[in-house]
């Protein structure tokens, strides 16, 4: 125990040293994250008009006023985030990777069991575990809040009463704050059945209570970093797909959908479940045949003209312009797409608008599946991102019906992988580069992407009630 408590406190001091001899000067990294955004953001077109630019301008007035004395990193964090949240854009963040939180409570194990015993069976208050046999606490911290402390794990060296994470009350559900990710994003957390489920990153299962065949499975699919994907056939008529990220996971979903393949297009209909999943890559790719009934099209997106914009556009645009198209992807990218590459990479150094479409690629059809005859999509809450993009998708199959609650809103602004450096090395600003190709329509960001059939059942039973649902469709 002793060796663990020094390996913690050499982790700390390297973490506070990596960072403590440079100096935050706030005023400066405020006035680079505005500069950045007014030139760069593509949605501060469409979110600083003339209606609202007084008050935008007061708002970085006093913001400026309040960096001059915020040159702590944790003080100006704050006023940076208060910035970027302005803009009510869950694309658009600003990252601190400082030191980690390192708060650790004392605790008294058996109290906290006892305690915890005496809880509702609903509560958030128990203990926990993941797949890795990793066991929390989650204790009370005021009204509507509460720590999640360590009490044992073979997978890290913090000492017992660390807390991993926090939750607040907001809503039906909570926001997580991860001792290991500060960031101006509000992470959405919520207890579903015996299972907490932090948006995709992680799983944890209550204690002390019998998890349902449906819940062992789903614990299991967390083992050996598989990150909760599963396909199963639930009876004669149906398969089930659950994808609970799309976050460097293309792989492991193609292997998955090849290796079930024959079973898919044998059974009448397929339940492909992306409740959680906050998004990623374009992970979805594999599963365009089955719900296909006509070519899939991906419309252009809206690219935000500016000098740094441009040349970050123009590598992604190159391969198409230079490269001659293998032959296995021509019908992806036929000479009329490639034409717009061509005429996208010659014009945008030069273009003198504003927003500048960049071609999207489409998926032609090869052929409509007799099975599976239905396709239905499952989303919640948690839907972000690359899983919103492909709900935008799925509208244009008569075979799909979407199911679920109305995702989260964080597609209207896109193509921030490449983060902005600012003055302080700690911190990473993540701008948004081009808009989605309903933004100016039909924006989603304050709505979600609204499912077909709206279920109001636990979540836990939606997957039964779809199963009842669909023929009948």
């Amino acid at each position: 125990m002793k060796k663990n408590k020094l390996i913690f406190t050499l982790l700390i001091l390297l973490s506070t040293l990596t960072y403590g001899q440079e100096k935050c000067e706030c005023a400066d990294n405020l006035e680079k994250t505005i500069q950045k955004v007014e030139e760069n953001y593509a949605g501060f077109p469409d979110k600083v008009t003339a209606k609202n630019k007084s008050e935008y301008e007061q708002i970085k007035k006093a913001l400026r006023n309040k960096a001059i004395t915020s040159n702590n990193p944790n003080q100006c964090f704050k006023v940076l985030k208060d910035y970027v949240n302005f803009f009510y854009d869950k694309h658009f963040r600003i990252e601190y990777n400082a030191k980690m939180d390192s708060s650790v409570i004392k605790i008294d194990i058996p109290q906290i069991k006892q305690k915890i015993k005496n809880s509702k069976q609903n509560s958030i208050e128990g203990i926990w575990k993941d797949i890795n046999a990793t066991e929390i606490a989650i204790i009370k911290d005021g009204k509507e809040s509460y720590k999640a402390v360590k009490l044992s794990s073979d997978k890290d060296v913090f000492p017992k009463g660390f807390v991993y994470f926090t939750l607040a009350k907001k809503g039906n559900n909570y926001v997580a704050k991860l001792y290991n990710r500060n960031i101006s994003l509000e992470i959405p957390a919520k207890k579903t059945g015996n299972f907490l489920k932090i948006w995709s990153f992680q799983l944890w299962a209550k204690t002390g209570i019998k998890l349902s065949q449906n819940e062992l499975d789903e614990f299991e699919s967390w083992r050996g970093n598989n990150n909760g994907l599963v396909f199963k056939k639930l009876n004669n008529d149906f398969t089930y797909l659950k994808i609970p990220t799309f976050y460097n996971n293309e792989s492991s979903i193609q292997s998955l959908v090849t290796q079930n393949d024959s079973i898919i297009r044998k059974t009448k209909y397929l339940v492909i479940d992306l409740t959680s999943n906050g998004g990623g890559s374009s992970g979805w790719v594999s599963l365009i045949p089955y719900l296909a009934t006509n070519q899939i099209n991906q419309q252009e997106s809206l690219l935000r003209v500016s000098k740094e914009n441009v040349a970050r556009k123009l590598p992604d645009i190159e391969p198409f312009v230079t490269n001659p198209i293998p032959a296995e992807y021509k019908k992806y990218f036929p000479e009329e797409t490639v034409e717009k590459y061509k005429k996208a990479y010659k014009e945008l150094p030069a273009t003198s608008k504003t927003f500048y479409p960049t071609p999207g690629v489409n998926f032609p059809l090869d052929s409509i599946l007799s099975c599976p005859a239905k396709v239905a999509v499952v989303f919640d809450d948690f839907g972000g991102s690359s899983t919103e993009y492909f709900f935008h998708l799925t509208k244009q199959s008569t075979k799909v019906l979407t199911y679920g609650q109305p995702t989260i809103g964080m597609m209207d602004y896109v193509g921030m992988s490449n983060p902005t450096k600012l003055p302080y090395s700690a911190f990473n600003l993540y701008i948004p580069i081009e808009k989605s190709s309903w933004t100016a329509s039909k924006p989603i960001d304050k709505t979600g992407f609204i499912p077909q059939v709206l279920i109001k059942e636990k979540q836990e039973n939606w997957i039964d009630y779809i199963m009842s649902d669909l023929p009948k469709r």
